[in-house]
Protein backbone atom coordinates (compact mmCIF):
# COMPACT_ATOMS: atom_id res chain seq x y z
CA UNK A 1 0.00 0.00 0.00
CA UNK A 2 1.08 3.97 -0.90
CA UNK A 3 1.51 5.71 2.72
CA UNK A 4 3.06 9.27 3.41
CA UNK A 5 5.26 9.20 6.08
CA UNK A 6 7.85 11.79 7.79
CA UNK A 7 11.60 10.68 7.41
CA UNK A 8 12.59 12.35 10.51
CA UNK A 9 10.96 14.90 12.85
CA UNK A 10 11.28 18.69 11.29
CA UNK A 11 9.74 20.58 8.21
CA UNK A 12 6.93 19.26 5.70
CA UNK A 13 9.54 18.94 3.42
CA UNK A 14 10.08 15.77 4.97
CA UNK A 15 6.91 13.44 4.19
CA UNK A 16 7.95 11.13 1.29
CA UNK A 17 5.73 8.50 -0.78
CA UNK A 18 6.17 4.62 0.19
CA UNK A 19 5.38 1.37 -0.27
CA UNK A 20 4.30 0.03 2.87
CA UNK A 21 2.72 -3.59 3.30
CA UNK A 22 -0.67 -3.32 4.76
CA UNK A 23 -1.14 -4.01 8.80
CA UNK A 24 -2.35 -6.87 10.40
CA UNK A 25 -5.32 -7.17 11.43
CA UNK A 26 -6.02 -7.75 15.51
CA UNK A 27 -8.91 -9.05 17.34
CA UNK A 28 -11.47 -6.56 17.91
CA UNK A 29 -10.09 -4.54 14.80
CA UNK A 30 -11.33 -3.65 11.40
CA UNK A 31 -9.53 -2.96 7.91
CA UNK A 32 -10.23 0.20 6.23
CA UNK A 33 -9.72 1.11 2.66
CA UNK A 34 -8.64 4.40 3.23
CA UNK A 35 -10.51 7.26 1.23
CA UNK A 36 -8.92 10.32 2.63
CA UNK A 37 -7.95 12.09 5.84
CA UNK A 38 -7.43 15.62 6.90
CA UNK A 39 -4.37 17.71 8.06
CA UNK A 40 -5.23 18.79 12.43
CA UNK A 41 -2.84 20.99 14.35
CA UNK A 42 -1.45 18.31 16.21
CA UNK A 43 -0.47 16.36 13.12
CA UNK A 44 1.75 19.08 12.86
CA UNK A 45 3.56 18.91 16.11
CA UNK A 46 3.64 15.28 15.69
CA UNK A 47 5.77 16.37 12.49
CA UNK A 48 7.67 18.44 14.76
CA UNK A 49 8.77 16.31 17.14
CA UNK A 50 6.96 17.80 20.05
CA UNK A 51 5.65 14.57 20.76
CA UNK A 52 8.62 12.68 20.45
CA UNK A 53 8.77 11.00 23.94
CA UNK A 54 5.44 8.99 23.06
CA UNK A 55 6.12 8.85 19.17
CA UNK A 56 9.83 7.61 19.16
CA UNK A 57 13.05 9.89 19.16
CA UNK A 58 13.58 9.33 15.59
CA UNK A 59 10.49 10.21 13.95
CA UNK A 60 9.86 7.72 10.60
CA UNK A 61 6.23 6.78 10.62
CA UNK A 62 2.43 7.58 9.14
CA UNK A 63 1.23 10.49 10.51
CA UNK A 64 -2.93 11.32 10.53
CA UNK A 65 -5.62 10.84 12.78
CA UNK A 66 -9.04 11.15 10.78
CA UNK A 67 -10.29 8.66 8.13
CA UNK A 68 -13.07 7.46 5.78
CA UNK A 69 -13.32 4.87 3.73
CA UNK A 70 -14.68 1.27 2.94
CA UNK A 71 -14.62 -1.52 5.58
CA UNK A 72 -12.63 -4.39 3.80
CA UNK A 73 -12.48 -6.86 6.93
CA UNK A 74 -13.59 -6.97 10.36
CA UNK A 75 -13.70 -8.78 13.45
CA UNK A 76 -16.50 -7.16 14.80
CA UNK A 77 -20.67 -8.25 14.04
CA UNK A 78 -21.49 -4.44 14.12
CA UNK A 79 -19.46 -3.80 10.74
CA UNK A 80 -19.69 -5.53 7.44
CA UNK A 81 -16.92 -5.55 4.32
CA UNK A 82 -18.02 -2.91 1.66
CA UNK A 83 -19.92 -0.64 4.36
CA UNK A 84 -18.84 3.11 4.15
CA UNK A 85 -16.97 4.35 7.83
CA UNK A 86 -15.39 7.02 9.24
CA UNK A 87 -13.28 7.56 12.60
CA UNK A 88 -10.26 8.25 14.35
CA UNK A 89 -7.02 6.97 15.14
CA UNK A 90 -5.01 8.08 18.56
CA UNK A 91 -4.12 12.15 17.41
CA UNK A 92 -0.24 11.05 18.54
CA UNK A 93 0.44 7.79 16.97
CA UNK A 94 -1.68 8.17 13.70
CA UNK A 95 -1.63 5.88 10.77
CA UNK A 96 -4.47 7.70 8.84
CA UNK A 97 -2.25 8.98 6.20
CA UNK A 98 -2.06 5.57 4.22
CA UNK A 99 -4.50 3.73 1.60
CA UNK A 100 -4.93 0.93 4.08
CA UNK A 101 -5.34 1.29 7.82
CA UNK A 102 -6.48 -0.91 11.17
CA UNK A 103 -8.44 0.44 13.76
CA UNK A 104 -10.14 -0.27 17.11
CA UNK A 105 -14.36 -0.93 16.19
CA UNK A 106 -15.29 1.32 18.80
CA UNK A 107 -13.22 4.49 17.12
CA UNK A 108 -15.68 4.46 14.27
CA UNK A 109 -19.21 4.95 12.74
CA UNK A 110 -21.00 4.56 9.35
CA UNK A 111 -20.15 7.06 6.88
CA UNK A 112 -23.06 9.48 6.57
CA UNK A 113 -24.48 8.92 3.18
CA UNK A 114 -25.08 12.38 1.78
CA UNK A 115 -21.29 13.90 2.15
CA UNK A 116 -18.56 13.28 0.34
CA UNK A 117 -15.62 11.00 2.17
CA UNK A 118 -13.58 14.01 2.56
CA UNK A 119 -15.73 15.89 4.19
CA UNK A 120 -16.80 12.82 6.56
CA UNK A 121 -12.28 12.48 6.91
CA UNK A 122 -12.90 16.57 8.25
CA UNK A 123 -14.78 15.64 10.99
CA UNK A 124 -13.79 13.34 13.65
CA UNK A 125 -11.04 14.81 15.80
CA UNK A 126 -12.71 18.42 15.64
CA UNK A 127 -16.13 16.67 15.85
CA UNK A 128 -15.13 14.95 18.77
CA UNK A 129 -13.42 18.01 20.40
CA UNK A 130 -16.42 20.08 19.96
CA UNK A 131 -19.23 17.54 20.81
CA UNK A 132 -16.51 16.36 24.11
CA UNK A 133 -16.49 20.11 25.05
CA UNK A 134 -19.43 21.37 24.69
CA UNK A 135 -22.17 17.97 25.56
CA UNK A 136 -20.14 16.69 27.94
CA UNK A 137 -17.15 18.83 29.87
CA UNK A 138 -19.88 22.54 28.98
CA UNK A 139 -22.93 20.79 29.62
CA UNK A 140 -24.49 22.73 27.06
CA UNK A 141 -28.26 23.47 28.07
CA UNK A 142 -30.65 25.04 24.94
CA UNK A 143 -30.96 28.49 24.46
CA UNK A 144 -27.46 29.52 26.41
CA UNK A 145 -25.36 32.42 25.57
CA UNK A 146 -22.51 31.15 23.95
CA UNK A 147 -19.35 32.56 22.81
CA UNK A 148 -16.58 30.13 21.30
CA UNK A 149 -13.32 31.48 20.28
CA UNK A 150 -11.74 30.90 16.93
CA UNK A 151 -15.03 30.27 15.12
CA UNK A 152 -14.09 29.62 12.13
CA UNK A 153 -11.90 26.60 12.62
CA UNK A 154 -11.96 23.18 12.66
CA UNK A 155 -13.11 22.71 15.75
CA UNK A 156 -14.90 25.95 15.84
CA UNK A 157 -17.40 26.11 13.01
CA UNK A 158 -18.25 22.61 14.12
CA UNK A 159 -18.84 23.90 17.79
CA UNK A 160 -21.36 26.43 16.25
CA UNK A 161 -23.17 24.34 14.53
CA UNK A 162 -24.03 21.80 17.62
CA UNK A 163 -24.73 24.95 19.76
CA UNK A 164 -27.01 26.25 17.12
CA UNK A 165 -28.87 23.34 16.83
CA UNK A 166 -29.87 23.62 20.24
CA UNK A 167 -30.85 26.96 19.84
CA UNK A 168 -28.53 28.87 21.42
CA UNK A 169 -27.43 32.88 20.75
CA UNK A 170 -24.10 32.54 19.75
CA UNK A 171 -20.98 35.36 19.46
CA UNK A 172 -17.48 34.17 17.97
CA UNK A 173 -14.26 35.69 17.43
CA UNK A 174 -12.81 35.42 14.21
CA UNK A 175 -10.47 37.86 11.97
CA UNK A 176 -12.14 40.34 9.79
CA UNK A 177 -12.00 38.39 6.43
CA UNK A 178 -13.71 35.32 7.95
CA UNK A 179 -16.65 36.84 9.36
CA UNK A 180 -18.84 36.63 6.65
CA UNK A 181 -17.93 32.82 6.88
CA UNK A 182 -18.95 32.68 10.46
CA UNK A 183 -22.38 34.97 10.10
CA UNK A 184 -23.12 31.89 7.09
CA UNK A 185 -22.48 29.28 9.94
CA UNK A 186 -24.63 30.74 12.57
CA UNK A 187 -22.93 32.76 14.31
CA UNK A 188 -25.08 35.51 15.43
CA UNK A 189 -22.50 38.24 16.66
CA UNK A 190 -18.68 38.46 15.42
CA UNK A 191 -16.22 39.93 17.26
CA UNK A 192 -12.88 40.56 15.24
CA UNK A 193 -9.72 39.72 17.43
CA UNK A 194 -7.70 41.36 15.90
CA UNK A 195 -9.80 45.31 16.78
CA UNK A 196 -12.37 44.65 19.43
CA UNK A 197 -12.38 42.78 22.79
CA UNK A 198 -14.44 40.29 24.47
CA UNK A 199 -16.62 42.21 26.25
CA UNK A 200 -16.50 41.45 30.35
CA UNK A 201 -20.03 42.08 31.29
CA UNK A 202 -20.92 38.85 32.37
CA UNK A 203 -23.15 37.47 29.42
CA UNK A 204 -22.31 34.08 28.78
CA UNK A 205 -23.57 30.96 29.92
CA UNK A 206 -20.49 28.61 28.20
CA UNK A 207 -16.95 30.20 26.85
CA UNK A 208 -15.77 27.49 24.84
CA UNK A 209 -12.12 28.05 24.01
CA UNK A 210 -11.77 26.39 20.26
CA UNK A 211 -8.78 28.85 19.61
CA UNK A 212 -6.98 27.65 22.77
CA UNK A 213 -5.45 30.97 23.30
CA UNK A 214 -6.84 31.84 26.41
CA UNK A 215 -7.09 31.03 30.02
CA UNK A 216 -10.09 30.92 32.39
CA UNK A 217 -8.27 34.10 34.48
CA UNK A 218 -8.38 36.06 30.63
CA UNK A 219 -12.23 35.75 30.32
CA UNK A 220 -13.68 35.52 33.86
CA UNK A 221 -16.04 38.86 33.86
CA UNK A 222 -16.87 37.60 30.63
CA UNK A 223 -19.21 34.34 32.84
CA UNK A 224 -22.28 34.92 34.39
CA UNK A 225 -22.23 33.59 38.05
CA UNK A 226 -22.52 29.86 37.24
CA UNK A 227 -21.01 29.76 33.70
CA UNK A 228 -18.29 27.29 32.32
CA UNK A 229 -15.18 27.99 30.87
CA UNK A 230 -14.14 25.33 28.35
CA UNK A 231 -10.79 25.03 26.70
CA UNK A 232 -9.04 22.47 24.60
CA UNK A 233 -5.65 24.27 25.26
CA UNK A 234 -4.17 20.97 25.98
CA UNK A 235 -4.92 19.47 23.15
CA UNK A 236 -3.99 22.23 20.90
CA UNK A 237 -0.22 23.07 22.30
CA UNK A 238 2.35 21.32 23.99
CA UNK A 239 3.24 19.93 26.94
CA UNK A 240 3.47 23.80 28.97
CA UNK A 241 -0.29 24.30 28.00
CA UNK A 242 -1.31 21.61 29.79
CA UNK A 243 0.57 22.23 32.92
CA UNK A 244 -0.42 25.99 32.79
CA UNK A 245 -4.35 25.08 32.46
CA UNK A 246 -3.84 22.49 34.74
CA UNK A 247 -3.07 25.53 37.46
CA UNK A 248 -6.04 27.12 36.20
CA UNK A 249 -8.45 24.37 37.05
CA UNK A 250 -6.88 23.82 40.80
CA UNK A 251 -8.18 27.63 41.71
CA UNK A 252 -10.78 27.94 39.28
CA UNK A 253 -13.03 24.73 39.81
CA UNK A 254 -15.42 26.30 36.64
CA UNK A 255 -12.87 25.56 34.35
CA UNK A 256 -12.72 22.19 32.19
CA UNK A 257 -10.42 20.98 29.92
CA UNK A 258 -11.47 18.73 26.94
CA UNK A 259 -8.76 16.27 25.85
CA UNK A 260 -10.25 14.94 22.93
CA UNK A 261 -10.98 11.02 22.72
CA UNK A 262 -12.61 8.60 19.89
CA UNK A 263 -15.74 8.02 20.59
CA UNK A 264 -17.99 5.36 18.65
CA UNK A 265 -21.63 6.81 20.10
CA UNK A 266 -20.64 10.42 20.07
CA UNK A 267 -19.83 9.97 16.08
CA UNK A 268 -23.43 8.50 15.36
CA UNK A 269 -24.71 11.31 17.22
CA UNK A 270 -22.80 13.69 14.77
CA UNK A 271 -23.31 11.63 11.50
CA UNK A 272 -27.40 12.19 12.57
CA UNK A 273 -26.67 15.72 12.79
CA UNK A 274 -25.20 15.64 9.34
CA UNK A 275 -28.00 13.19 8.13
CA UNK A 276 -30.64 15.84 9.05
CA UNK A 277 -28.80 19.12 7.21
CA UNK A 278 -28.16 20.35 11.06
CA UNK A 279 -24.02 20.12 10.65
CA UNK A 280 -22.16 20.48 7.19
CA UNK A 281 -18.18 19.83 7.33
CA UNK A 282 -15.99 22.85 6.20
CA UNK A 283 -13.40 21.63 4.09
CA UNK A 284 -11.61 25.18 2.14
CA UNK A 285 -8.95 23.19 0.47
CA UNK A 286 -8.36 19.84 -0.90
CA UNK A 287 -5.01 18.02 -0.88
CA UNK A 288 -3.84 14.61 -2.71
CA UNK A 289 -1.72 12.86 -0.14
CA UNK A 290 1.22 13.66 -2.31
CA UNK A 291 0.79 17.08 -1.60
CA UNK A 292 1.21 16.06 1.99
CA UNK A 293 3.78 18.95 2.84
CA UNK A 294 1.88 22.01 1.06
CA UNK A 295 -1.33 21.26 3.33
CA UNK A 296 0.80 21.04 6.61
CA UNK A 297 2.13 24.63 5.25
CA UNK A 298 -1.06 25.76 4.71
CA UNK A 299 -2.17 24.41 8.30
CA UNK A 300 0.81 25.86 9.98
CA UNK A 301 0.27 29.72 8.49
CA UNK A 302 -3.63 29.14 9.69
CA UNK A 303 -5.14 31.74 6.83
CA UNK A 304 -8.21 29.31 6.30
CA UNK A 305 -11.67 28.48 7.28
CA UNK A 306 -12.60 24.81 8.34
CA UNK A 307 -10.50 22.17 7.70
CA UNK A 308 -7.72 20.97 4.92
CA UNK A 309 -8.55 17.36 3.64
CA UNK A 310 -6.45 15.15 2.18
CA UNK A 311 -7.26 12.73 -0.72
CA UNK A 312 -5.79 9.31 -0.27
Amino acid sequence: MKAAIITGYGGPENFKIRELDAPELEDGQVLVQNKASSVNPVDTLVRQGKTRLITGLFGEHVLGADFAGIMVKSNNASFKAGMEVFGMLSAVKGGAYAEMLVAEAENLAPKPSNISFVEAASLPLVGLTAWQGLMVEGKLQPGQNVLITGCTGGVGSVAVQISKHFGCTLTGTCSQEHADFARQIGVDHVIDYDSEKIRSDGQFDLIFDASGHFTISDLKDSLTQEGLFVSTKAGADSVGGAIEAAVDLAFQKRMKLVVVKPDSAQLHQLAQLIESGKLKPCVSHTFKMEDLALAHQLVEQGSFTGKVGIEI
